[in-house]
């Protein structure tokens, strides 16, 4: 009996579970509104979801930045809603984005969203989605004197993404 729990428990646990894969296509960092600059290079990401209902869920993601790019853990609440298109639905996420490493020194973590379009075949497991996100993070005090400004100042990370993913 302790198996079958075991196994059951498993199955429904990855059951509506996705493996994603993504790289960035798009970067920009906006201070402000004072300062907007794209950024070179490309950033990563790795990243899981847990579909709850079917069409909401929870996931998580892990952002290898890059050169100009903060690392990031990113925890979020997903919605894919129907387009009527077929094979094509909208992704909604919301969350938190929490900067790590040396950019954890940098950056205090602070509220992630986004929005894109996903595709995919109804009997095929591999689909493709296209996500823009907006993580408003903001400057850490370096001690150097200017707490009042950096608390003036929004820091946002836009980032246009194209990731692969696989459901099991």
């Amino acid at each position: 009996m302790k198996k079958i729990s075991i196994i059951t428990l498993l199955f429904v646990t990855t059951a509506f579970s996705q493996l994603r894969v993504g790289a960035d296509i798009s970067r920009k960092m906006d201070l402000s509104g004072l300062t907007s600059e794209s950024s070179e290079g490309m950033g990563f990401t790795l990243g899981y979801e847990r579909m709850l209902l079917g069409l909401v869920g929870a996931g998580g993601e892990f952002t290898l930045g890059g050169d100009e790019g903060p690392d990031m853990i990113y925890g979020y609440g997903v919605a894919k809603i129907p387009v009527g298109l077929p094979f094509f639905k909208g992704i909604v996420r919301a969350g938190y984005s929490l900067p790590v490493g040396e950019d954890g020194d940098m950056y205090e973590a602070g509220l992630a969203y986004g929005a894109g379009l996903r595709f995919k075949f109804p009997v095929q497991p591999i689909g493709v989605e296209v996500l823009y996100t907006i993580h408003n993070l903001e400057m850490k005090d370096q001690g150097d004197g200017f707490a009042e400004l950096l608390d003036a100042l929004d820091f946002t990370w836009n980032v246009m993404n194209i990731t692969a993913t696989y459901n099991f």
